[in-house]
């Protein structure tokens, strides 16, 4: 399986770059809100995203 760095890189830029960029204030407070939360529920939530991603990857 060839994988092209640079357009896995551009995805992931696209799509984090779409909150800030359409809804900005929103983002923000979700920003604020994160910064608030306990260092191991952050890294729960990172966890979750890693699995789900990897899941998705199996799956195609």
């Amino acid at each position: 399986m060839q994988i092209d760095w640079i357009l896995v890189i551009a995805m992931v830029l696209i799509v984090e770059g779409m909150m800030p960029l359409l809804f900005p204030k929103t983002w923000q407070g979700y920003i604020k809100k994160l910064a608030n939360e306990p260092v191991s529920t952050v890294r729960h939530v990172g966890l979750i995203l890693f699995v789900i991603g990897i899941f998705m990857l199996l799956l195609r």
